[in-house]
C-alpha cells in the first residue's frame, strides 16, 4: 500500500508543479504582451517627437514633452520585458518538484524492496533458505 500512497504524492506533487508553470509561463505571456503594447506606443511617440523637431524648433514645450512620453514609454517597456523574460520557477513549483522527486525516489526503494523479498521469499529463496538451515543443523550436530 505504501507504494500507492507514494506513487499518488508523487502524482500531486507533479499536478502541483505542473499548474505553477503554467501560471508563471501565463504571466510571462501577459508581461510580454503588455511590453509589445508599451513598444508600439514608444513608436508612435518617437514618430510624434520627429514630427515636433520637424515642425518647428521654436516649439519647445511640445518636444520636450514628445522626448518625456517616449522615454517613460521606452522606460516601461524595457522593465516589462525584463519581467517577462524572468524564468525562475516560485518556490511553491520548487517544493513541489522536490516533493515529487523524493517521492518517486522512496517508490522506487519500496518496489526494490519488494522485489528483493519477492526474491527471498520465493522458490529460489526457499530452496536457499532451506540449505542455508541444513547446512547450519549439519554443523550444531556435528558438534
Amino acid at each position: 500500500m505504501k507504494a500507492v500512497d507514494l506513487a499518488r504524492i508523487a502524482a500531486t506533487a507533479e499536478a502541483l508543479r505542473l499548474r505553477r508553470q503554467a501560471l508563471r509561463i501565463g504571466r510571462q505571456v501577459v508581461f510580454l504582451i503588455v511590453a509589445g503594447l508599451f513598444g508600439f506606443f514608444a513608436l508612435v511617440a518617437a514618430h510624434v517627437v520627429l514630427w515636433t523637431l520637424c515642425d518647428g524648433p521654436w516649439n519647445t514645450g511640445k518636444v520636450w514633452a514628445s522626448v518625456i512620453v517616449l522615454g517613460f514609454d521606452i522606460l516601461v517597456a524595457v522593465i516589462l520585458v525584463l519581467l517577462g523574460r524572468g524564468k525562475l520557477p516560485d518556490p511553491i513549483e520548487v517544493e513541489a518538484r522536490i516533493t515529487r522527486d523524493r517521492s518517486i525516489s522512496e517508490l522506487r526503494s519500496t518496489l526494490a524492496m519488494a522485489a528483493v523479498t519477492t526474491a527471498v521469499a520465493g522458490p529460489a529463496g526457499r530452496f536457499a533458505g532451506r540449505t542455508a538451515w541444513g547446512a547450519v543443523r549439519k554443523l550444531v550436530r556435528r558438534r
